[in-house]
């Protein structure tokens, strides 16, 4: 392995292309590839360098790193008949950074271990700021020699890296991670429209709940968006439904009732169905308004992208 190793980048949508824009322009190598043209085109303006194929990626590599979609989309740009996976060379790491259920990413580890390559999962917590900032917190699955190996570069994307155990262990903390905050995000919505119906001023109660035991991460993350009337996706509501099939497929592998996260997908599929999919996950507070007739807005409302539910 080379001192600074040749990176290859699969998916450059905007958690994948604020990473591999970062690390080219921390002087690294850097060849990706993205079904998206427009989003290879922004990668490439900032010098990555681009492959027709998650195939010739490998080949420029000796680090494969990915951020794509779903457990189809990680199949295909590694099993596929133009994946990564053919053209494997002994002593290469493929690193996933998707969220994923862990079954699929061993199935590609065993493909990749046959042709004598490791591999680790590193999902992420933060978003594009985070990621073409290096504040990136890495939840890393796999063995300790082969995250040695890589840490530089993750060090180079994130703030904080935790190895968590296991091939397969950064996957799952990542999917409990997720339930967590999309189950935040939902009660803060269902209670925020609780107050604003039974006649509080929405932005008063906001501040006091953001110095209340009720308070979350997300509600102080997103409800001043929701106040703004803005739900520019950071993370939409088709990838927390997405994430949320994938936690409950697990537990039902393990024999676990999720009552709770049972409900709350609902609420994400509720709003996909009415149309908020591309939205932010916060916009299930649009269903919420809808059902009580009112709109959780503050004095700056109007400055953001104002939605109803059933919008396309």
């Amino acid at each position: 392995m080379m001192a600074t190793p040749r990176i290859g980048f699969l998916g450059l949508g905007n958690m994948g292309g604020a990473m591999a824009r970062r690390l080219a322009a921390s002087s690294y190598a850097v060849t990706g590839y993205d079904v998206d043209a427009s989003r290879a085109a922004r990668a490439a303006a900032a010098g990555v360098t681009l492959a027709p194929s998650p195939a010739s990626v490998a080949e420029a590599s000796e680090i494969v790193l990915s951020s794509l979609t779903d457990p189809p989309a990680v199949r295909r740009a590694y099993l596929g008949p133009d994946g990564v996976v053919s053209s494997l060379r002994p002593g290469m790491t493929l690193v996933d950074m998707s969220t994923i259920d862990p079954d699929t990413w061993r199935e590609v580890a065993a493909a990749a271990a046959a042709r004598g390559a490791d591999c680790l999962d590193a999902p992420v917590s933060g978003g594009p700021a985070e990621a073409g900032t290096g504040q990136l917190v890495f939840l890393v699955g796999g063995e300790a020699p082969v995250l040695e190996r890589c840490l530089s570069v993750l060090k180079t994307l994130g703030a904080e890296i935790h190895h968590v155990g296991p091939l397969g262990s950064g996957h799952v903390v990542k999917l409990v991670n997720n339930v967590m905050s999309m189950g935040n995000m939902v009660v803060a919505a269902e209670a925020m429209v609780l107050g604003v119906r039974a006649g509080l001023d929405p932005q008063r109660l906001f501040d006091i709940l953001a110095t209340s035991g009720g308070r979350s991460h997300h509600f102080l993350k997103r409800f001043p968006k929701v106040l703004a009337g803005d739900f520019t996706p950071h993370f939409s509501v088709a990838l927390s439904r997405k994430d949320l099939s994938l936690a409950l497929g697990l537990a039902a592998s393990l024999g676990m009732p999720m009552l709770a996260t049972s409900t709350v997908r609902q609420v994400y599929e509720a709003a996909h169905a009415q149309g908020l999919g591309g939205l932010d996950m916060a916009a299930v507070t649009a269903l919420y308004e809808q059902w009580a007739g009112v709109k959780v807005r503050g004095a700056a409302a109007g400055s953001g992208k104002e939605v109803e539910a059933g919008a396309p």
